[in-house]
């Protein structure tokens, strides 16, 4: 089996359709580290200038401010709120000033729970959390901003217990590995899926071409079958060589941030942000990740020898990939199992931190359930394959 896996990964490092997905791949990361990456502006950011406004608009409303028995309701209620608010800035610009960025992510802790209190809990309609969540029509704005608050103050409770090296890109996510969290939040499992499907879909069929090579090695269907997975296996996972180009010229710019920087993640059973280190973060994304592979390959597998058809393998991937889209809606675990569907763990990264059971209303989208999915699927597609495979009449070809 060992030469054979060596001729069918050879045969795989030269074909042109695989050479040309890293190639892509490569061009991609170099792209969004030199295009995209600088460009990131995100909501929540280090702003000198917006915190100075801030402070001394409220500061001039408390020293010209008269209360009496006729003073508007609202006008107390913004009296009251207002002194602790300012002093939590003025902590905050005083940090910057100093340099202390410790003193600076306790201080933005403090901010983000006690805004988000005022907002959330005591000021509907009357307090807003900031514009930008309230754009394109957005229904769930409140939401979304009380989310990103109660995540923002649960990272900086990190930053300021933890032993980090803090500098304003790790408070705006701008170094290497909280680039690759955020990715991994977003589409980069989706590009890491598609270049699986991409990779294993011709992975039985090409042998068409050369039936009589093939055919000289004595080993069984159902082994070959067991190389050829193993080899789209492990030119699934290179795809991290093209793509750790962009990695290395982020952190070259931003720096490469630190493996034990917190990473919140939210539980929907108790409503509240507990983090991890950055290092389990992304173990936790590769694991699930891999297994994800494992059931791509073995359904493209299954799939080759019963349809015997490329094209029938893109689409089979690519069903499975983007199902989500069919059935997704915003709180639909509330009312549906969609725990059991393998295509909403496709977003991983936000599978990871909690965000999908926040989205969902459920509490079992989860790591754990989603490895156990991929593997109960994983297991189904190599049987079946193993059955068909061994049988008599089968041939491969």
């Amino acid at each position: 089996m060992r030469a054979y896996f060596k001729f069918e990964f050879i045969q795989f490092m030269f074909n042109k359709k695989n050479i040309a997905v890293y190639v892509i791949l490569l061009f991609f990361a170099c792209f969004y580290a030199l295009k995209i990456a600088p460009a990131y502006d995100p909501i929540e950011k280090v702003d000198r200038e917006e915190i100075e406004a801030r402070f001394l608009t409220r500061e001039d409303f408390l020293n010209n401010v008269v209360l009496d028995e006729n003073t508007y309701p609202l006008t107390r209620f913004a009296a009251a709120i207002y002194p602790e608010w300012n002093e939590y800035d003025k902590q905050r610009l005083d940090a910057l000033a100093a340099g202390d960025m410790k003193k600076y992510a306790e201080a933005t802790f403090n901010w983000y729970v006690y805004s988000d209190n005022m907002i959330f809990r005591n000021g509907k309609d009357i307090l807003y959390y900031n514009s930008r969540y309230y754009t394109a029509g957005n229904l769930y704005a409140t939401e979304d901003g009380h989310y990103a608050y109660m995540y923002s103050a649960s990272r900086f409770d990190g930053y300021a217990k933890g032993d980090s090296n803090l500098s304003i890109n790790v408070f705006e996510e701008r170094t290497a590995l909280q680039t690759l969290q955020r990715l991994l939040h977003s589409y980069l499992p989706l590009i890491l899926l598609i270049s699986c499907i991409l990779f294993a879909a011709d992975i039985v069929l090409k042998d068409k071409k050369n039936p009589s090579l093939i055919k000289g090695f004595p080993i069984s269907v159902w082994r070959s079958l067991l190389v050829k997975g193993g080899v789209a296996l492990t030119g699934s996972i290179l795809t991290v060589i093209p793509l750790a180009v962009g990695f290395v010229i982020i952190a070259i710019r931003n720096g490469i941030g630190d493996l034990n920087l917190p990473v919140p993640v939210f539980s929907y059973k108790t409503k509240a942000f507990t983090t991890i280190s950055m290092g389990e973060y992304l173990f936790q994304n590769a694991l699930l990740i891999l297994f994800w592979f494992f059931m791509l390959i073995s359904l493209l597998l299954l799939v080759s020898i019963i349809v015997k058809n490329e094209f029938a393998n893109l689409v089979a991937g690519c069903v499975v990939v983007f199902a989500e889209y069919y059935y997704y809606v915003r709180g639909l675990g509330y009312v549906k199992d969609i725990h059991w569907y393998p295509s909403s763990y496709v977003q991983v990264g936000q599978i990871i931190a909690g965000y999908r059971e926040y989205l969902n209303n459920s509490v079992a989208l989860t790591l754990k359930n989603g490895l156990l999915v991929m593997a109960v699927c994983t297991v189904i597609c190599l049987l079946l394959t193993f059955i068909i495979s061994n049988h008599r009449r089968y041939k491969l070809l």
